[in-house]
């Protein structure tokens, strides 16, 4: 199996206490035109992030451990680390933020109602309201969705938004999609959809209950989905039902399975493996346990190959895991009951 070998660029240790990674991104202030888009109205150019190793910077959601717990966004650069604190307003118990980058800018969905969008030096966002739908009284995004900060991944201005419903366990079993224009500062739920669970192998069919949705990704006008499957049991304890990589329709509808497990119960072993979408052409798999086939190393899986690739760390950070790649630089972060250092590598060679 091929790999792909990490180089370190620069090992960040932190000051502060934070319990986790929830999501990443990626700015530059250098872009490409997205293949296809209008480029006559500069609000309608959705471009696609260019990530040069020199003045590139990485983001990280996170959360500080001492009361009163806010949320935090470490932007990561080569003088060191900002830190831009969301305050207690983010501390919503029933709605996560969600982060998402645009360029060389970010925003934060909040409660689902508004973004806070920074741009410059981040030092004063603006508060960007969200509309819920195109037309008065078009409810696109029911009062009892709850907003999810798994990981999500954009080329352009269509970011696409994991949600909760009805029963909340922290999980997703929805989606939307925001319509966001960085210019007109305006921002619309565009849709709210499950993906169908009957297009998988291993679906179960004595429940209604819609596939996981571990994160998502818009690419070239492609939605994708990766699901850890079904089960409402703790998966951590039982392990999973089944994985699947999917492309989807708005509508939830699936267009093309990329990648599907086989009935991970049936061999009566505990496995499981969750994916995360990159601001690249690679999706991370994570294995849930150390004992698998995998013996819990990630592994990088092609979108447009349709392959796995190994990931070979740097000399002393076999214990940091993967979070994203854009262009050559991944970001890796080091767990140890709080996250401990993040760490900015090069991919040095495919071997």
């Amino acid at each position: 199996m091929a790999a792909l070998k990490l180089s370190l660029i620069q090992k960040y240790k932190l000051e502060n206490a934070y319990t986790y990674v929830y999501s990443t991104g990626f700015l530059s202030g250098s872009s490409v035109l997205k293949q296809g888009a209008d480029s006559t109205e500069e609000g309608n150019a959705c471009m696609f992030p260019a990530c040069p190793e020199q003045g590139a910077r990485a983001l990280v959601l996170t959360r500080r451990e001492e009361a009163p717990g806010a949320y935090t966004v470490l932007v990561l650069s080569e003088t060191g680390i900002q830190e831009i604190e969301l305050g207690e307003d983010f501390l919503d118990r029933e709605n996560d933020p969600v982060l998402f980058s645009y360029r060389d800018s970010f925003g934060v969905i909040k409660a689902k109602k508004e973004i806070f969008y920074f741009t410059g030096d981040f030092s004063s966002p603006e508060i960007i309201p969200i509309k819920n739908g195109f037309l008065p009284f078009s409810k696109t995004l029911p009062e009892n969705a709850r907003q999810r900060y798994f990981q999500t991944v954009s080329d352009g201005c269509l970011i696409p938004v994991c949600f909760e419903k009805e029963i909340y366990y922290g999980l997703s079993r929805s989606f939307a999609l925001l319509d966001f224009d960085p210019v007109k500062k305006e921002a619309n739920w565009k849709c709210f959809s499950e993906i169908e669970k009957n297009a998988f192998t291993h679906h179960d069919e004595r429940t209604k209950d819609a596939p996981k949705i571990d994160s998502l990704k818009m690419a070239e006008g492609e939605l994708y989905a990766f699901t850890s499957g079904e089960s409402t049991g703790s998966v951590n304890k039982w392990g999973m039902d089944y994985y699947a990589l999917a492309k989807i329709s708005p509508e939830g509808k699936v267009k093309e399975k990329l990648l599907e497990s086989e009935q991970l119960k049936a061999g009566g072993k505990k496995s499981g493996v969750n994916g995360t979408f990159t601001h690249s052409d690679y999706l991370i798999l994570t294995p849930l346990f150390n004992n698998d086939d995998w013996k819990g190393k990630q592994k990088l899986f092609s979108l447009s190959k349709r392959e796995y690739l190994d990931i070979v760390m740097p000399r002393g950070m076999t214990k940091h895991g993967l979070h994203n790649i854009c262009g050559e630089l991944c970001l890796t972060a080091l767990y140890d009951r709080g996250l401990k250092e993040i760490g900015l590598c090069k991919i040095e060679a495919a071997e």
